[in-house]
């Protein structure tokens, strides 16, 4: 699916950057550009992973923010992330009614519960995005003229 020009980083991306990106969504997904890239992607040809990568962000960000703390102390700042992040989930494609009811249910439990919660989320989110980084990786290494299988 060819739906939109490479971006502007794209003329900027080194050949190891571009080889990392279409090896693995987890490559895409660490670095900014390639991210960026991928979000444009997503909402150029209107693909549903587009709502799916932003879900993703927040529970990565969730995650990334609570690392290095003390968890007892951010409890207040996990249940409202968790709040934005369940309410974001109820408008994406490919979750299932059981994974809506168990965010749900899992709005009034501790930190810890939370956190496996979001942690699971964000594993389904990058697994339900596979289908339509696989489009975007061939439209790398079509743009590109890389030769991978």
């Amino acid at each position: 699916m060819s739906c939109v020009p490479c971006v502007d980083p794209c003329s900027s991306v080194s050949k190891d950057d571009l080889d990392r990106w279409t090896n693995s969504l987890k490559h895409v997904l660490a670095n900014q550009t390639a991210t960026k890239m991928f979000e444009v992607y997503l909402q150029a040809c209107k693909l549903d992973s587009g709502e799916i990568l932003e879900l993703w962000k927040m529970c990565d960000g969730l995650l990334r923010y609570v690392h290095h703390k003390k968890i007892e102390n951010e409890t207040s700042r996990i249940k409202n992330d968790y709040i934005a992040i369940v309410e974001c989930a109820g408008e994406v494609e490919g979750l299932t009614e059981h994974q809506l009811r168990r965010l749900e249910e899992t709005k009034t439990s501790g930190p810890k519960k939370i956190l496996a919660r979001v942690e699971k989320l964000r594993q389904t989110a990058y697994e339900l995005m596979q289908h339509d980084y696989g489009l975007f990786r061939k439209k790398l290494l079509k743009d590109h003229k890389i030769a991978k299988k």
